[in-house]
């Protein structure tokens, strides 16, 4: 199996569009994978436990 940089190295030759591969499913974020979310804050990653309700 071809790594992702030699696959987008020959769509670049081949002039094609580069399709990435998500062993069949698609891309999941990062809340659904782990159950909770995350956010950027002065560039570090913030976890968030739980949301404020207004």
């Amino acid at each position: 199996m071809k790594t992702r940089k030699e696959r987008r190295a020959e769509a670049r030759m081949n002039r094609t569009k580069f399709q990435p591969k998500y062993n069949g499913s698609a891309p999941k974020t990062y809340e659904k994978m782990y159950g909770v979310g995350y956010e950027r804050f002065n560039t570090k990653y913030v976890t968030i436990k739980e949301a404020l309700k207004k």
